[in-house]
C-alpha cells in the first residue's frame, strides 16, 4: 500500500518518509527491506529530481543520504546521484547548516569510498569556511 501510495507523494513526504524509516529502524521488520520499500522510495525521489528545484534538492537530498547512512544502505546509483546534484556550482555555499552537516557525515562515515574524496572535499572545505 506504501508503495502505491508513494506515487502520488511530493519530494519532501518521500525524504521525510525515509527519514522516518530511518529513525525507526531497530523496530523495522525485514520485510520492509526485504520488500525493497525503501529503495523504491529512494528511486521515486531520484526520479523526480529532474523536476525538482535546487531549494527542493538542498533540503531532500541530505535528508535521504543521511536517512541512507543511518539505515546502513549502500545504493550507489542513487548514493551517486545524490553528490552529483549536490556539488553543482554554489549549491553546498547555499545549504542550511543541518543539510551541509548531513551530507559531510553521510560521505564519510556512511559512504567512505574513493570516488567521493573530491565531494568530500568540497563539503569540508564549506565547512570549514563556516567555521
Amino acid at each position: 500500500v506504501a508503495v502505491q501510495r508513494a506515487h502520488a507523494m511530493t519530494a519532501q513526504a518521500i525524504s521525510n518518509t525515509l527519514w522516518g524509516l530511518s529513525d525507526l529502524r531497530h523496530e523495522l521488520t525485514s520485510s520492509v527491506f526485504e520488500g525493497d520499500l525503501i529503495p523504491i522510495l529512494a528511486e521515486m525521489l531520484l526520479n523526480k529530481a529532474p523536476k525538482m528545484t535546487e531549494r527542493q534538492i538542498e533540503l531532500d537530498f541530505p535528508q535521504v543520504a543521511c536517512a541512507f547512512t543511518k539505515l546502513q544502505l549502500q545504493h550507489r546509483p542513487r548514493i551517486k546521484t545524490i553528490a552529483s546534484r549536490c556539488q553543482k556550482p554554489g549549491m553546498l555555499k547555499r545549504m542550511n547548516d543541518w543539510g551541509l552537516c548531513a551530507l559531510a557525515w553521510s560521505y564519510t562515515d556512511g559512504f567512505p569510498d574513493a570516488e567521493f574524496i573530491e565531494f568530500r572535499f568540497s563539503l569540508r572545505a564549506e565547512v570549514a569556511r563556516r567555521g
